[in-house]
């Protein structure tokens, strides 16, 4: 391999979410530089990466995001090939990152969810989609239940992060830092968030392959929360916000799925 003189290499790294799992890096090349990505997380992860490049080329773009799979090691990024050997070179970038694919526009709309909770329960729909209270501009959904209730999994995928470590709760937004939850990734690209579980309520560990219908953990009322329970979103992750998604619920006995509305009892006998 030629050595290459590199003079100035500076990396700036903004996270979007605060997880340990993911890495970027760079090894020589015969022609440069080569952007390697190692990603420990159980969902695919995005990258924005703005170059500051000189005498350097991008073979695979620069200034844009990048998807790098689940699970994966020196994941190649772009290689960076210097244009003339007699100048100087300068290789810097910044980055901010976060899970899922932030470009994502398309999934399966017409999955049927199961409600959260166990065969032969009865919850109000305390708040719905655009609801006036704390969900204005967002599909979430909030059922109405007492601390300790089983939470069992809408739809199947994997656990990619459980936070259950926080006892404090308050109603005002400032609380939010506090909120419990478990995040599962599903198949079409998509999250679910299970919010408000109880301190040290998850059943279920990142990395666990969830099946629908299963139990995942207990309701609570931790963090942003005017009382107990169960506040469900599904959404697409963006590299700084979350993309909150309309879905549809088997209630009754499971034969047909609707969109549920506020200020209703749903009863899962199914």
């Amino acid at each position: 391999m030629k050595s290459i003189s590199l003079a100035i290499c500076c990396f700036f790294s903004i996270l979007a979410y605060t997880q340990d799992n993911f890495k970027l890096y760079y090894e020589e090349t015969d022609n440069g530089f080569r952007i390697l990505a190692d990603n420990d997380e159980y969902s695919p992860v995005s990258a924005k990466i703005n170059f500051r490049l000189e005498n350097l080329n991008s073979t695979n773009g620069d200034n844009k995001v990048f998807l790098v799979p689940a699970r994966t090691k020196k994941y190649v990024i772009t290689d960076l090939n210097v244009i003339d050997r007699k100048k100087r070179i300068k290789l810097g970038y910044e980055s901010t990152y976060n899970h899922g694919d932030h470009n994502q526009k398309k999934y399966d709309a017409d999955f049927k969810y199961y409600l959260p909770y166990g065969k032969g329960n009865t919850f109000w729909l305390s708040q719905g989609y655009g609801g006036t209270t704390s969900h204005q501009n967002e599909n979430a959904l909030d059922f109405k239940m007492p601390t300790g209730t089983k939470i069992y999994a809408a739809r199947d995928g994997i656990v990619v992060d459980v936070e259950e470590s926080y006892s404090k709760s308050c109603t005002t937004a400032e609380c939010a830092k506090f909120n419990n939850f478990i995040l599962i990734y599903h198949s079409d690209g998509t999250f679910a968030e299970y919010t408000h579980i109880k301190k040290n309520g998850a059943s279920v560990k990142i990395g666990d392959q969830i099946k629908i219908g299963q139990f995942i953990g207990y309701s609570g009322d931790v963090g942003w929360a005017t009382g107990p329970h169960l506040h469900f979103i599904v959404f697409f992750q963006r590299l700084k916000d979350r993309e909150t998604l309309k879905t549809k619920f088997l209630t009754g006995n499971g034969k047909k799925a609707i969109s549920l509305t506020e200020k209703e009892q749903y009863t899962r006998a199914y």
